[in-house]
């Protein structure tokens, strides 16, 4: 059994404003997709991966790929939406040798400081499971809202929520045939593709400092995170 890895990096960036692409921000130094491909595939173990980017920063991605000396991995395209980027890297994946039987580790490229205790968390448990993501706790109370209003409906038992993160682990076979049974709709993530088809999902524990660069805010914590382990 194989282990693949997919990044996906094929985001607007929208929240991110006049700052740009949030994956080419320089934060202590260099691009945050550096940290993102230092921790995420440095983290080793792969027999391969797929960059998902956007078509304009292929090359650059490309030459970021060559530069860390990561001849196992490749890029491919995104789409309009997130589950499509997804779906483009499960084919480039297959092309390139990626049996049912394989596991793959779907990781969002804004979760730059992933560790590789928490990758093989999820590999170790997606192998036993065939589908498993990390999560954290809720620490907040958590309200729904009534339909068209600014009024509270009801407090939500927050010890019955968590809070999915990435990499999300699958069975090949198994992430492969969900999507291709999803209907109308966008999924905010894989896991929920795989709810939907029927299959459970187990769960592990997730990691606080594997949060997602998607604001400006962000950066001011992301810059401090990466010092501090500068300097331990």
């Amino acid at each position: 059994m194989k282990r693949w890895g997919m990044l996906v990096a094929a985001g607007q960036s929208r929240r991110m404003g006049p700052l740009g692409s949030k994956l080419w921000l320089q934060l202590h130094g260099q691009s945050a997709l550096s940290w993102g491909f230092e921790h995420f595939i440095g983290s080793g173990g792969w027999d391969g991966g797929v960059v998902v980017c956007r078509p304009e920063e292929g090359q650059e991605v490309s030459r970021l790929l060559a530069a860390y000396g990561y001849r196992d991995w490749g890029i491919t395209n995104g789409g309009p939406w997130r589950h499509a980027s997804v779906k483009n890297g499960l084919r480039w994946l297959a092309d390139h040798g990626m049996g049912p039987d394989d596991l793959v580790l779907i990781h969002d490229a804004a979760r730059i400081l992933v560790d590789q205790a928490l990758i093989m968390r999820v590999y170790t448990a997606a192998a036993e499971y065939h589908a498993a993501i990390p999560v954290i706790p809720l620490v907040d109370t958590v309200k729904r809202v009534a339909d068209g209003t600014k009024y509270i409906e009801r407090t939500e038992d927050r010890t019955k929520l968590v809070l999915a993160q990435t990499p999300q682990g699958f069975r090949s076979a198994l992430i492969q045939e969900a999507y291709m049974a999803w209907g109308d709709g966008v999924p905010t993530d894989e896991a929920q593709v795989v709810e939907q088809f029927g299959h459970p999902v187990v769960l592990v524990g997730g990691d606080l400092d594997n949060r997602k660069l998607t604001t400006a805010e962000d950066v001011a914590w992301f810059e401090w995170r990466l010092k501090q382990d500068d300097e331990s």
